[in-house]
């Protein structure tokens, strides 16, 4: 019987094609844009979870107030671990990860005259692979971080500095303050993509302290901050409050007048919980998305199978009379229903292995191979098909197996059948979620394209980042003085830190606020500020002023944080033990990311000389280089490149525009726009398919009523506006509908930036005119088909 069903499914589909094929198209579009977004979610929310104790590690948090601002810090003083694992029966065990925060330069044995600049390089205890589930490939677990200058490389790594030969008891020269060998003992997998661990090498903690510049890290035996990354894992999740108070009575009775308030964080729960991270939003809307995309497939197809319905009403007739029961009737369109909804989703898992690349280039994410091919992620497949065969044939089974055989074999059924209001409705529901998408995508630009404008204080463009490493050490004078004799370079600069990328924060402290709090830091040169077009508020009357290291510039933001007179010139600010003072006020300019108003900042200038030997040449930093505006770029780059090589042969040569670095701030709004953008136009084409499907189907409803009319005089004009009115009655309800969601949806979207455009009017409108528009196009091509047919033949059989 079963088979029977399929070939009945099989015959119906080839004898109505272009039905068929709309019907599959759809829903294929729509399960492939849910699948996409599928991977991604199913991925984020699988971040750690691979370990074996997963639910069982925490990691070690402390939030931090100073004067009324809160900070919180990840980073641990050396013994946090141990005193908290001796301290408390609840925790199993504990590890200490720390990771270079520069990229170090590496060479090995094998290739001694080729150095690297890796930045995934980290030291760890030597339970490391015992207390996570990475997996060692040579080596043995519990012994390869055992011993001093023990290294593990993972498999890619290992490829890279040893080639095919076995890396095991070969060396690796690290490059720091000194250089220093470590002996590969083990090689682990790679990392996989879900894990917000992913160190390409790791070496033995027990190193760190005979390494100068690591020494100072473990100078206190006191339970505080300090500079490891401390994860706990207890012996059972309902041990975490009593965990966080142990740790809280540790901490005072090193310091009985600290407030940090330590806690502990959920690895698995991290990576979805990161500050600043644009993921949680994603994982908000996306979901969203996919649910609107796949309600407007099987809407599609509901409504096709309505339409379909009714043409099949006397075969349903034929099989009741014959003594085929409505449980029957109902499972062979269920058979239907489940031959279609196999096909597209066939269909749909090629179009989403196609589209993938673009989509995860999109949100900048790379996925392994493998996470696609786990049970996990197969289960949620199978339910998505399970759910969408079960979708997709109930209402049509439960439809046509309640017809009344008798009333199925009158030749005018098909004209007092219910389904065309279904249809009505599942066609406004279409372009309700089309005019939102369009709507929400449009706003998404505009707002992405607003926060670009924005006035940041700076001059961003014709402004080249050169972050240079310690690496180019005395080397920095000439390199910067070589740079300058370009004909096109007009200024030069240094910091500390590139624009955007970060600062450092010290505790300062005024008359009016004693209480030591954070102040972002930059030390740049003299020069900074006219290269990178900073305006003063008011002026050093010392034009010789960074001369004197105890004075400083800062920022308007800064005068009230510390509530600084008007004028604060010759006020002073307090740095731990020392006093600057203040000589200098500079406007406020935007050094980080726009999601927040401009913190305060103060500015340690360097003369031109000091700012290149001290900065450039000791611990790296980033030398600005301001061109011509009508500048070839690429060969400006390319000569630049050309005098780097001269100087630095041990780091890569790598820069960015200041422009290209702002933009990046703002990489999340626009790969929402970009992914907007993509699912509009699929919620287009699915909307488009099924309004064309349905035309033609009311087309050939009303093929005699047309040619009737024809015969008596209309012309094809007025038989096109006829057959066009009523979807077009139908997408302006769409349009009264979606409008007032679409806003709500962008309004509270928008509450999220401190920089946000207006929502305007006229985009609701243009949203309405484009789905109006896309009807009209789709309905008045099967219209204006149907209107200019010979009415001879529609009227011959009457």
């Amino acid at each position: 019987m079963f088979r029977n069903y399929i070939k009945i499914a099989w015959r119906n589909l080839l004898k109505n094609k272009l039905s068929g094929f709309i019907t599959i198209s759809g829903l294929a579009i729509g399960l492939a844009a849910c699948m996409l977004i599928l991977f991604y979610v199913a991925h984020e929310r699988s971040y750690d979870k691979f370990h074996t104790d997963a639910e069982r590690i925490y990691a070690v948090e402390a939030q931090v107030n100073m004067a009324g601002d809160t900070i919180y810090m990840n980073s641990m003083n050396s013994t946090v671990a141990a005193l908290t694992e001796n301290a408390s029966p609840a925790v199993s065990s504990s590890l200490r990860l720390k990771e270079e925060y520069k990229p170090i330069i590496l060479k090995s044995s094998q290739q001694p005259n080729t150095q690297f600049s890796e930045k995934n390089f980290s030291y760890a205890d030597t339970n490391f692979f015992d207390f996570f589930s990475f997996k060692i490939v040579k080596g043995t677990t519990g012994a390869v971080l055992s011993k001093p200058y023990s290294l593990v490389l993972t498999e890619d790594m290992a490829k890279k500095y040893f080639g095919t030969q076995n890396p095991i008891g070969e060396t690796i020269s690290v490059k720091k303050d000194s250089t220093y060998l470590f002996t590969v003992t083990g090689v682990m997998e790679n990392m996989p993509s879900n894990s917000s661990i992913h160190p390409d090498f790791v070496a033995s903690i027990s190193s760190m302290p005979t390494m100068i510049e690591h020494q100072i890290d473990f100078d206190s035996d006191v339970f505080r901050l300090g500079s490891f990354p401390t994860y706990l894992k207890l012996n059972s999740a309902e041990a975490v409050k009593s965990v966080e108070k142990t740790m809280q009575d540790l901490s005072v009775q090193g310091n009985p007048s600290a407030t940090d308030v330590y806690r502990l964080s959920a690895l698995i729960d991290r990576h979805l919980n990161v500050r600043g991270s644009s993921t949680p939003k994603y994982l908000s809307i996306f979901p969203l998305i996919a649910v609107l995309i796949l309600i407007l497939a099987l809407v599609n197809y509901l409504s096709l199978s309505t339409a379909r319905a009714t043409l099949r009403s006397k075969e349903i007739g034929v099989r009741k009379v014959n003594g085929a029961t409505r449980k029957s009737v109902a499972f062979q369109f269920y058979v239907e229903s489940m031959l279609y909804v196999v096909l597209a989703f066939l269909v749909s898992v090629v179009l989403s292995i196609v589209l993938k690349p673009w989509f995860f280039g999109i949100l900048d994410i790379q996925i392994d191979a493998s996470f696609f091919l786990n049970s996990s992620f197969l289960s949620i497949l199978v339910g998505l098909l399970l759910f969408t065969i079960l979708a997709t044939g109930f209402y049509p089974a439960l439809v046509m197996s309640a017809f009344n055989p008798i009333e199925n074999l009158r030749s005018s059924l098909a004209s007092k059948m219910r389904g065309a209001r279904l249809r009505k409705v599942c066609t406004t529901v279409q372009f309700v979620i089309a005019i939102v998408l369009l709507v929400s995508g449009v706003i998404i630009h505009q707002q992405l394209n607003y926060v670009r404008g924005v006035d940041t204080g700076l001059k961003r463009s014709d402004l080249l980042m050169l972050p240079l490493q310690k690496t180019m050490g005395t080397n920095s004078t000439p390199f910067r003085n070589e740079i300058e004799k370009l004909s096109v370079v007009t200024n030069t600069a240094v910091t500390q830190y590139p624009i955007y990328k970060g600062y450092n924060m010290f505790f300062a402290s005024s008359e009016e606020i004693p209480e030591g709090t954070g102040l972002p830091i930059l030390a740049v040169d003299k020069d900074f500020f006219e290269t990178l077009g900073v305006i003063w508020d008011s002026q050093p009357e010392d034009e010789h002023f960074f001369t004197n290291k105890e004075q400083v510039i800062i920022n308007e933001a800064a005068i009230s944080k510390f509530k600084l007179g008007a004028n604060p010139i010759g006020e002073s600010l307090t740095f731990g033990n020392s006093s600057r003072e203040i000589v200098g006020v500079v406007k406020d300019f935007h050094f980080e990311t726009l999601d927040a108003p401009i913190n305060a900042l103060a500015l340690f200038v360097k003369s031109k000389t000091t700012g290149t030997t001290d900065i450039l040449g000791k611990s790296g930093g980033c030398l600005y280089v301001r061109f011509q505006p009508d500048t070839d770029v690429q060969i400006l780059v390319t000569n630049i490149e050309s005098i780097y090589s001269k100087y630095d042969t041990a780091s890569p040569f790598e820069y960015q525009f200041l422009d290209d670095a702002f933009d990046a701030m703002f990489r999340s709004e626009e790969r929402l726009s970009q992914v907007f953008t993509l699912f509009i136009i699929l919620a287009m084409i699915i909307a488009g398919m099924g309004l064309f499907a349905l035309a033609t189907f009311s087309a050939q409803q009303r093929i005699k009523e047309i040619g009737i009319r024809k015969v008596l005089g209309a012309s094809v004009v007025q038989l096109t506006a006829l057959l066009s009115l009523d979807f077009m009655k139908l997408v302006l309800l769409a349009f009264l509908i979606a409008s007032p969601i679409a806003w709500y949806f962008m309004h509270e979207w928008l509450q999220d930036f401190s920089y946000k455009t207006v929502i305007h009017w006229w985009v609701f409108l243009g949203a309405g005119l484009g789905a109006l528009l896309l009807a009209v196009l789709t309905v008045s091509t099967q219209a204006i088909k149907t209107a200019i047919a010979n009415p001879v033949k529609s009227l011959r059989t009457d």
